[in-house]
């Protein structure tokens, strides 16, 4: 996530929430299968990236970039466990489930940090 500071974080995974419920209540005219599996993609990249942000962020000492560089890594490579366990989670006990929803939604949601770092500068 590209995001310059705390307040920054709570702006994109609030972001990220907003985008997840107002797609799933869109999709809702769609069937609820294709909503609900929106919604857990949705707010599988939501839980990933707002993880990511508080491992990153909460301890976060500007005077240390080797340490914060460290932290990334380390936050990043947890992050993507996450959201295997995630998937595999949502994959195994969602039952009718709609792949095409659930992935499409997470990777919208996902980006949203990368769209508003860009919009941002």
């Amino acid at each position: 996530m590209l995001i310059a500071d705390k307040q920054q974080t709570r702006i994109t995974v609030r972001a990220q929430l907003a985008l997840t419920l107002a797609t799933t209540v869109i999709l809702m005219f769609f069937g609820m299968v294709i909503s609900y599996s929106a919604l857990m993609g949705g707010l599988i990249a939501t839980v990933a990236n707002a993880f990511f942000a508080k491992r990153v962020f909460v301890n976060y000492r500007a005077q240390n970039p080797g340490m914060l560089l460290a932290q990334i890594y380390s936050a990043e490579i947890a992050k993507l466990i996450l959201v295997g366990v995630l998937f595999a989670v949502a994959i195994a006990w969602i039952e009718p489930l709609s792949a095409g929803a659930l992935f499409s939604a997470f990777i919208v949601v996902y980006l949203i940090p990368s769209t508003i770092a860009l919009i941002g500068h």
